[in-house]
């Protein structure tokens, strides 16, 4: 999915756990995995290649959601987390979860075990289309409902 339906489930999950920083960070910030394929692939030294992949559903590189979209190395730091952190940390792993979730509901590539790739998920609603306009708009019917 797209920032913009990432920032929403933030919103969204902020408003459910009354911390919007840490839920709206962990919703967002998890694509910093991107960036590391960007730079090692060289891509974001390229304006147009950079605008050609971000906007392809396909991942060209195979790297793009890395480590951080792992479900083992997310249900892993989750526990570390929350043995650590206690409740207050809660946010932050609904926020991540929320993502990963997200990113398995659009049709790119997803390998949730990477760099294992001996599964590639890839969900009903088209990457950056108006089937993720109309989710977008759902995630904010649902925050702006709770008001």
């Amino acid at each position: 999915m797209t920032l913009p339906t990432h920032i929403i489930l933030g919103l969204v999950v902020g408003k459910i756990t009354g911390n919007y920083t840490l839920a709206i960070a962990s919703s967002v910030l998890i694509d910093v995995d991107h960036l590391q394929s960007y730079i090692k692939n060289r891509v974001i030294f390229n304006p147009k290649l950079f605008w050609k992949t971000i906007t392809d559903k396909n991942d060209p590189y195979g790297d793009q959601r890395g480590y951080l979209h792992n479900f083992f190395v997310f249900f892993v730091s989750s526990i570390i987390l929350f043995l650590f952190f206690g409740y207050i940390i809660i946010p932050f792993i609904a926020g991540w979860f929320g993502h990963i979730f997200l990113d398995a509901l659009d049709n790119s590539d997803y390998w949730p075990f990477f760099p294992y790739k001996w599964l590639n998920l890839k969900g009903p609603i088209l990457y950056a289309s108006y089937q993720e306009v109309i989710f977008f708009v759902l995630l904010g019917g649902i925050y702006f409902m709770f008001l």
